[in-house]
């Protein structure tokens, strides 16, 4: 029996072929065809054009904005390093600011402590923001710290500007992290504050920084969107 070494298109794959060409036609910011629309002109089921316009949006050609969904910028692409993402986005000519979500004040349980080698019960402040670059708001951090280590961060920091270069004004050096990165969903509250679908895919970072003498800076749990983020690391043997 003949055999063929091309496999054979999915009919969503052909759907997202033909999008790709449309896309290509369309500027950042255009309104892009419904989906029921689009169904109709491919004479296709709508689950085939929701699984090409799925693909789509996780490479970031097209993105929601309310029940709309219009062409998308090209994805920012971040460098995975020890450094600010605020300063290294600026550096690169990017408008990057955050705005403040809250600050908040609780006590160590365990697993926090055991993460910062503290006392469990010892004082924490919380820093919760959202990310934004050009305008757009791509990410969600929530930066936990030891309160005695921080006297006076709370009133004097300028929350839209690097929590990193405030901590280095308490003479505190950032030599090395230890991240974990997995995929997940944001929940309600995260979709909100992000003005994102729940469906939106996440890149989901836990890091915890380490100063000049090995001792724990911060606990940062960060959220950043899939299809508006991805992410580079630059390895030496």
């Amino acid at each position: 029996m003949a055999t063929t070494d091309e496999p054979r298109m999915l009919k969503h794959q052909v759907v997202r072929s033909q999008l790709d060409k449309m896309l290509d036609e369309l500027s950042e910011g255009d309104p892009f065809p419904a989906e029921r629309e689009l169904a109709d002109t491919f004479a296709v089921a709508r689950e085939t054009v929701r699984q090409a316009l799925r693909e789509l949006l996780l490479a970031g050609r097209i993105e929601r904005r309310g029940r709309a969904t219009v062409v998308a910028g090209p994805k920012i692409v971040h460098q995975l390093s020890i450094g600010s993402y605020t300063e290294a986005a600026r550096e690169s000519g990017r408008d990057a600011s955050r705005i403040l979500i809250a600050w908040s004040h609780f006590h160590a349980d365990d697993t926090l402590a055991d993460h910062l080698e503290i006392e469990t019960g010892d004082p924490i402040i919380q820093l919760e923001r959202v990310l934004t670059v050009d305008g757009v708001r791509v990410g969600l951090e929530r930066t936990r710290l030891p309160e005695r280590r921080y006297p006076g961060l709370v009133e004097n920091f300028d929350t839209p500007s690097s929590l990193y270069a405030a901590i280095r004004d308490y003479g505190i050096d950032f030599a090395r992290t230890v991240d974990t990165i997995d995929t997940t969903l944001p929940d309600a509250r995260e979709a909100s504050l992000l003005h994102v679908d729940a469906r939106t895919s996440m890149f989901l970072l836990n890091r915890v920084s380490y100063d000049q003498n090995d001792i724990p800076i911060e606990h940062r749990r960060s959220l950043y969107r899939g299809d508006r983020m991805t992410f580079t690391t630059t390895m030496h043997a």
